[in-house]
């Protein structure tokens, strides 16, 4: 046994974590008991990741062939690293999907999501290999997928949620922080903090924070955090509303065809995984995930954020379609444009050439004046430029002034 967990601490005193207050106010008095020392933890097993096979004996399976789907839980509050009590860190479970999706036995992964969420450090790094994953990858919600456990289920091709009242969503960031000095200090502790000359900003947030000024916290740490979950749903998820980013938290049956795709049951899961894989065997890329076409041009001559689309189809709404139709005329003015200055710029060449010629042809009128008999008082006149002398801005009229000075 283990008297205390110093990630745990850590984490829980020190780090952003993008977790659901409600959970985190049910823990108060676990979180205290933590804090004090006063929590034995007992060694523990993580939930290792279940390989099961589908279909050969046609159960479970539109396909005869058989399948193997890796079934891996995400359970309880994320951290990055694992935990001496048993839960998997976020680096554990990122490794287990490497594995996975690197295995040629494996046809596709199912992540099992039961959690309120965890630490921000390690849940991009683990969305990022949720994401980048050759194979079909669906997220089952098992109950509950907030914060961080929604970032990591918004970057698989689908999330499946097992009932109507499936909780999914708190996309948001908080801190929290103890400030035990006044309560030590009142036991006769006296803290000196000393930081070194060129370190002026050392304790700065602390002291903010301590005195309940958040206001540059939020702005610098908490506020680029958020921006980075909401960031990453949208890409995951594609054009949601935005009401779904102020943090709060919603069932399932409310948020069909925006925050999850449909409700089901696990065995429901397995075999949309199955079929996803079947549909990949079938294209030219085996054990290749189907791509999302996104139509990033479309989409932002449209006006939205992105289209993902997996069959290939997508809808324009009639003010889209108009908006592509001013975008379209505008490009085909921008490119007339291009045209007409490159037409421009030819004549403009053409001109000077037209000059330099001119020019070759007065220096050797001079070289030729020069060699004369008279070539001392020899000058380009007016009869040579063929202009009136009022014309002043003529070639030869500039040209003489030139020779003259």
């Amino acid at each position: 046994m283990r008297p205390y967990q110093p990630h745990l601490i850590s984490a829980i005193l020190s780090e952003p974590w993008a977790i659901y207050e409600k959970f985190v106010l049910d823990q108060a008095i676990t979180i205290n008991h933590i804090l004090k020392g006063d929590v034995l933890f007992e060694k523990g097993n993580p939930i290792e990741p279940v390989i099961k096979a589908i279909g050969g004996d046609g159960s479970g399976a539109s396909e005869k062939e058989t399948r193997n789907v890796a079934i891996i839980t995400i359970a309880g509050t994320l951290t990055k690293n694992s935990q001496f009590c048993g839960p998997a860190g976020m680096k554990t479970i990122g490794q287990w999907i490497q594995d996975a999706d690197n295995d040629s036995n494996v046809s596709g992964i199912l992540l099992v999501i039961d959690s309120p969420g965890g630490t921000v450090n390690g849940t991009e790094e683990l969305g990022n290999i949720i994401k980048d994953t050759k194979k079909p990858i669906i997220a089952f919600v098992d109950d509950l997928a907030a914060s961080a456990a929604y970032w990591l289920a918004s970057q698989c091709d689908e999330i499946i949620a097992n009932n109507s009242t499936a909780q999914v969503g708190s996309i948001g960031v908080l801190t929290s922080f103890v400030d035990a000095q006044p309560a030590l200090e009142r036991e006769g502790y006296v803290f000196h903090t000393v930081t070194a000359p060129q370190s002026t900003d050392k304790v700065k947030t602390w002291n903010q924070l301590r005195a309940s000024d958040y206001e540059e916290y939020k702005e610098n740490v908490l506020r680029p955090l958020a921006d980075k979950f909401i960031t990453a749903v949208k890409a995951g998820r594609g054009d949601i509303d935005e009401k779904y980013f102020t943090a709060n938290i919603y069932f399932a049956k409310d948020v069909i065809g925006s925050l999850v795709d449909s409700i089901g049951t696990l065995q429901s899961a397995i075999d949309r995984v199955v079929e996803l894989s079947a549909e990949n065997s079938n294209s030219s890329n085996t054990n290749t995930k189907m791509s999302k076409p996104e139509y990033k041009r479309l989409a932002q001559a449209s006006g939205v954020e992105a289209f993902e689309t997996a069959d290939g189809s997508i809808t324009l709404q009639a003010d889209q379609a108009a908006a592509v139709e001013s975008a379209l005329e505008a490009h085909e003015t921008q490119v007339a444009d291009l045209l007409k200055k490159g037409n421009d710029s030819s004549n403009q060449q053409a001109r000077i050439t037209e000059l330099e010629g001119q020019l070759q042809t007065a220096n050797d009128k001079i070289a030729e004046l020069s060699k004369s008999a008279g070539a001392e008082s020899a000058s380009i006149t007016k009869e040579i430029d063929g202009n009136d002398d009022s014309d002043n801005d003529s070639f030869y009229a500039r040209f003489n002034k030139l020779k003259k000075q």
